[in-house]
């Protein structure tokens, strides 16, 4: 787990945490560090009413301050949080880009962690890299990205890939029982049935292909 590999989990500090959708992550931070407070953002407002009518209803609104901010525009001091968390967004900025920009609003000696996803081989079988072609074209694998991530000044603590099961507990089963009722839902909405299709070629691909891509977490600490 990323939490023991970082102080402050086991007394108290300050969190960022950057694209939070609905919250999940910003309360298993404050449950794991209730000590801590946790600044949770997203450019989404009803992302952020679900968080807070989530944490109101597990106990957990002291330590929880939401703002509707976007990623690349924060208005925080220099040096301001202990730790930055973003699960799954730095791609919207480019992960390069975005962590040049957020580690000014790290302390020093601060830690920074994310995830996205990444190749885990350097040869992807040609229906697979085809697909993320058309996806990500800019998809890297993780040498590739620890060493873009040292160049600004970061050591890489550790990372670690997301198990193949939690790809499907946590996202593609809940999905694949919801994709009939989408279906009829906007049967006369043709964009909404490409995105559906998309879901389904997504998952089609992922299910042949777990062991060549996939999410990576990075756990980094600021040099500065």
């Amino acid at each position: 787990m990323p939490f023991s590999f970082i102080p402050i989990f086991a007394s108290k500090g300050s969190i960022l945490d950057i694209g939070c959708g609905s919250g999940t992550q910003a309360r298993a931070l404050a449950r794991l560090c209730p000590r801590c407070s946790i600044v949770a953002t997203d450019i989404y407002q009803p992302f952020l009413d679900d968080l807070v009518r989530e944490a109101d209803r597990a106990g957990l609104t002291k330590n929880i301050k939401v703002m509707r901010v976007s990623m690349d525009d924060l208005s925080f001091p220099e040096h301001s949080f202990d730790v930055i968390w973003a699960e799954g967004s730095a791609f919207i900025m480019d992960i390069v880009p975005a962590l040049s920009y957020w580690k000014k609003f790290l302390k020093p000696d601060g830690y920074l962690v994310f995830s996205d996803c990444t190749w885990f081989t350097d040869e992807p079988s040609e229906e697979c890299r085809n697909f993320w072609k058309d996806v990500d074209p800019g998809l890297k694998n993780e040498d590739d990205i620890a060493s873009s991530i040292r160049a600004l000044g970061y050591s890489v603590i550790a990372h670690f890939r997301l198990p193949e099961k939690a790809w499907w507990d946590n996202f593609y089963t809940p999905l694949t029982k919801k994709l009939d009722l989408l279906r009829e839902k906007y049967a006369d909405n043709d964009e909404a049935g490409i995105i559906l299709t998309g879901f389904e070629k997504e998952m089609d691909i992922y299910r042949k292909y777990p062991d060549e891509y996939g999410y990576t977490f990075f756990i980094l600490q600021n040099r500065a």
